[in-house]
């Protein structure tokens, strides 16, 4: 493995040498359309805003006693806390729930956060901006992300489109999020086929802002079929309290437990699992909480891998992947890019 951080145009020549081709988002990829609506630090500061989060409040002082913005870590040192100091004795039943709902509470806020944050439209973004994020995704086999947002779904919407219309005829990445007709005209929704004759490329691995649990079936709203905006949907799911499938517990073991309970992520989290040939990580660091990723990477078939970070020291932070990578009897050649030479957005 050579240090040297490889430039993004580089990597895209490598990887177009190998049919399969695929790309995983983290929230980097959200970050570079607008790091002021999408980063964690905006987003607790939109919590507290919006007085969903009081400064006063114990959660609230977890996130200043730790020194952090990142919601899951929160909630995951309060989960713990609960699991040690039980066996201290110290916390009580009465503590112990508060402490827990305060864990589900940050949950719900961070889905709400996120929705309140969001561009309220597809037109929000400018034809420039979808030009760069097509040009971006379009050279891929499939495409699995970790955030919730709707802006991987739009610019794969308009790819689409733009694909149909015939006005871009060099697209690797033939849409498909899995979803399709209830079969009945007046339902608002699609719903997730999960049938491998439906073809799908495009993974939510964390769920999505979009996607809904309907204990029967799993639906996705559209525009469509209701001329109503995804954003305009999804709080008023909220305002009813129905939240949209959306995977952010504390540690990595919950993160796939719940992933195994449905039937729409465990469909992807098996998929990436399953890839072959080169994948491309963008936005994100796979750190601890995500160690559920990093597994069904090594358990892929996938020979080259490319991670997107800022400079060389960050390449210490996947000593442990690396190795893993070099020591399996299929080998794996794991590459560093420095993420800012990709033209995501702008």
């Amino acid at each position: 493995m050579s240090s040297r951080l490889l430039d993004f145009n580089d990597v895209k020549k490598q990887i177009l040498e190998d049919k399969n081709r695929h790309l995983l988002l983290g929230n980097g990829f959200s970050m570079a359309y607008d790091i002021k609506r999408f980063s964690f630090t905006s987003l607790l500061q939109s919590a507290v805003d919006k007085k969903l989060i009081k400064e006063t409040d114990s959660m609230y002082k977890v996130f200043e006693e730790f020194n952090t913005k990142d919601f899951e870590e929160v909630i995951k040192l309060l989960e713990t806390s609960v699991r040690v100091l039980k066996h201290y004795g110290i916390v009580g039943e009465e503590d112990e729930q508060k402490i827990l709902n305060d864990s589900g509470s940050l949950k719900n806020h961070l889905v709400e956060i996120i929705t309140n944050n969001h561009p309220e439209k597809i037109t929000n973004i400018t034809d420039a901006e979808f030009e760069n994020s097509i040009n971006f995704i379009k050279d891929f086999k499939s495409i699995y992300t970790l955030n919730y947002d709707l802006l991987l779904y739009w610019t794969c919407m308009k790819l689409k489109a733009l694909v149909d219309n015939e006005k871009i005829k060099d697209s690797s990445l033939v849409v498909s999020d899995g979803f399709c007709s209830s079969g009945n005209n007046g339902d608002d929704y699609v719903i997730y086929a999960n049938d491998s004759s439906v073809k799908q490329n495009i993974f939510f691995l964390h769920g999505g802002l979009h996607i809904f649990d309907k204990q029967n079936e799993i639906i996705k709203n559209t525009y469509c079929r209701t001329d109503k905006p995804l954003k305009e949907q999804t709080l008023e799911n909220l305002d009813k309290n129905i939240y949209p499938i959306f995977v952010s517990e504390g540690t990595s073991e919950q993160k796939k437990a719940k992933i195994i309970h449905n039937a729409y992520l465990n469909h992807c989290y098996k998929s990436l699992s399953k890839i072959s040939g080169s994948l491309v990580i963008f936005g994100t660091m796979l750190k601890n909480g995500d160690e559920h990723i990093r597994e069904a990477i090594i358990r892929s078939k996938v020979k080259n891998i490319y991670i997107g970070i800022s400079n060389e020291s960050a390449i210490n932070n996947f000593d442990d992947f690396i190795d893993k990578c070099t020591h399996l009897k299929d080998k794996k050649e794991v590459k560093f890019y420095n993420y800012k030479t990709a033209k995501v957005w702008r």
